[in-house]
């Protein structure tokens, strides 16, 4: 993973333009919609400090969860938690690409910083395409024209294709942020570690995981895959398992399990899936083998026979990285596996890495400091897995054309 050839701050002048900063807040909400999480916020005040020193204006561009969800809120609260970390007035605009919206952008002086509405609000920002129809998109022919520079703070999303994140490179003179530059320096000297690499995957995102197995295994990127959460399920229904009502809860089940079974097929030895569960049926918790969950039970974590073959795959690793808990890790009675593998990574002779806002959390509660530990999921694991970045790929081939 080069990063010699990624631009950053120091390689472009900023001074007095005007610039579209895009960051990453998409945070936890609660209930009320209240956000539950601003180290987000922390980690985005060094860019910006340092681009309104240069005597920029800046509009600050993010998006926040995704339309139907619950965590998919106007950026309002964003603002004011930004301009408080930072001790810079952030204007929220109520709107990304309107009339009104580009008018006040055009007339923005220097120092002023803005922050637009949740760019997910436009249904652009909630697609993945080619650079060509990017650049063709309402979004970047609109609001393209009024900046000077494009800086992409959003370390978390390289492995996605939006326009906020990939068609400005192409247009404009583009350069990481600081968070970005830092987080790319880490993962260059994680991805320079030799020796057995394993992934330790779990979680909800099941299709993610699926890819990015098949990927770092064909690529050469990881010698073994253990598996938890509904990959560890769908990987035990691949080898003729049944999964009980948790079968039920895999989306796009006809297309995932042939390709799970393929995987199986062509890496026996090095994929794993567990070897028991624990289940709820009527309402009581039990262990059983994988060959025998009841149709009527639901999986919810991994079992200690699994968690004890984990532990000695683990255990002579140079290199662990994991990504998603093992089982229902909002519920602490169903934490079990997840924690234990995370205690197992004090025991280990190399690095751990956990990455993601579940796990991140988990490592942070059992005060695991000699490992690393990053709120970015998708974009740290697709990175070390070898897979293409958007995001980085138009930082590095677009900027090269603007200039």
């Amino acid at each position: 993973m080069p990063i010699k050839d990624i631009p950053t701050l120091d390689d472009i002048d900023v001074s007095g333009k005007r610039v579209f900063l895009r960051v990453d807040l998409n945070v936890p909400v609660g209930k009320n919609g209240e956000i539950l999480d601003t180290e987000k916020f922390k980690d985005a005040v060094d860019t910006l400090k340092e681009i309104v020193s240069a005597g920029s204006s800046v509009v600050i561009a993010t998006h926040q969860g995704r339309p139907g969800s619950s965590d998919f809120i106007s950026t309002e609260q964003h603002a004011k938690y930004l301009s408080e970390f930072s001790g810079i007035n952030v204007e929220h605009v109520d709107d990304v690409m309107s009339k009104w919206v580009r008018d006040r952008i055009s007339s923005m002086k220097p120092g002023e910083v803005i922050m637009l509405e949740n760019l997910r609000i436009i249904s652009e920002e909630n697609e993945e395409l080619s650079v060509d129809k990017l650049l063709r998109t309402h979004f970047v022919r609109r609001l393209g024209p009024l900046f000077d520079v494009y800086v992409n703070d959003a370390f978390q999303t390289i492995h996605r294709g939006h326009p906020s994140l990939v068609a400005f490179p192409y247009i404009k003179p583009s350069a990481a942020g600081r968070l970005m530059e830092r987080m790319l320096k880490e993962l260059w000297e994680i991805d320079s570690i030799k020796g057995k690499r394993v992934f330790l995957l779990g979680g909800s995102k099941v299709e993610d995981k699926l890819k990015v197995s098949i990927y770092a295994l064909r690529h050469g990127k990881v010698d073994e895959v253990l598996s938890g959460g509904l990959l560890g399920i769908l990987l035990a229904m691949a080898a003729g398992h049944s999964a009980g009502k948790s079968a039920e809860i895999i989306d796009d089940l006809d297309i995932l399990l042939p390709a799970a079974k393929e995987l199986l097929s062509s890496y026996k030895d090095r994929v794993f899936y567990p070897v028991d569960f624990v289940v709820t049926q009527n309402g009581k918790k039990n262990i059983v083998p994988v060959y025998s969950v009841p149709k009527d039970a639901k999986i919810v974590d991994i079992g200690p026979g699994t968690v004890e073959i984990y532990k000695e795959r683990m255990a002579d690793s140079d290199l662990v990285i994991a990504n998603g808990p093992m089982g229902i890790f909002e519920d602490p009675e169903f934490r079990y596996g997840t924690m234990e593998l995370i205690k197992a990574a004090k025991d280990m002779k190399g690095e751990f890495v956990f990455c993601g806002g579940h796990l991140s959390s988990a490592a942070r509660m059992l005060d695991m400091k000699n490992s690393r530990i990053y709120t970015a999921g998708g974009a740290t694991l697709y990175s070390l897995a070898g897979m293409p970045l958007p995001a980085l790929d138009a930082l590095r081939e677009g900027s090269k054309r603007a200039h």
